[in-house]
């Protein structure tokens, strides 16, 4: 982008038709930019913009916007709350000289953050972000399961439909001290899915997880081809 272009971030005039989507909303600034974070951040403020920072995002941020070399940190913090459900919007430099262009469509967010966890490979497959002094312990998922019983105590939701196909693995479940159950349940501890991550279990899990108080999504899958051979292997 020129810098001519660039100017239009101190010239360009708001469009009154539809509400900016910047409008109200809160904003962090990561990385680098030709004319400056400080420039950035009044182009922000005069598009309507409650809360400019250049902080780590947090689980109310509506927009990170994103420059040249962020912080790992910051993207750290982006990955663990998109992780837990919150729908931070990644925009760039070029995203922003669209909005100023008048394009608001494509980029409106809700005015209240919600968590709305939609699980796919990356949440199923997710390592804990490492950030310097964030306070609470991540488990990794999924488990590794090693030659110490990583079942025992554990309450396991086991989907009616996984144990519909494999009938002796509640009881194998039990044989190593955990407890397999067929629901979601505020003590949850693990999750058994299969590889092929079949949409209705991720779906009862998100329907549990978006409907109850968490703030973080925090239990990690156990995947069923690996749990068979780790039974087999203690036979």
């Amino acid at each position: 982008m020129s810098e001519q272009q660039l100017d239009l971030f101190s010239q360009a005039e708001i469009p009154q038709s539809t509400p900016c989507p910047i409008m109200g909303r809160r904003v962090v600034v990561a990385g680098d930019f030709p004319r400056g974070r400080q420039n950035m951040k009044s182009t922000l403020l005069r598009l309507g913009a409650t809360d400019v920072r250049f902080d780590k995002p947090q689980r109310s941020t509506h927009f990170l916007v994103i420059g040249d070399n962020p912080p790992a940190d910051t993207m750290e913090y982006y990955r663990l709350y998109k992780h837990d459900g919150y729908n931070i919007r990644l925009l760039y430099l070029q995203d922003i000289q669209s909005i100023q262009d008048g394009n608001y469509g494509e980029y409106q967010v809700p005015e209240t953050v919600v968590k709305q966890l939609h699980l796919d490979r990356d949440q199923v497959y997710w390592t804990p972000a490492s950030i310097s002094g964030h306070k609470s312990e991540r488990l990794a998922s999924p488990l590794a399961l090693d030659s110490m019983s990583e079942l025992y105590g554990r309450e396991i939701f086991l989907h009616p439909s996984i144990s519909a196909i494999h009938p002796q693995l509640c009881q194998q479940i039990g044989n190593l001290g955990g407890y397999a159950n067929d629901a979601m349940a505020d003590d949850t501890d693990s999750i058994v899915v299969p590889a092929s991550l079949p949409r209705e279990i991720l779906q009862e899990v998100e329907d549990y997880y978006n409907a109850s108080r968490a703030q973080q999504f925090n239990i990690p899958f156990i995947i069923l081809e690996d749990l068979l051979q780790y039974i087999e292997n203690r036979k």
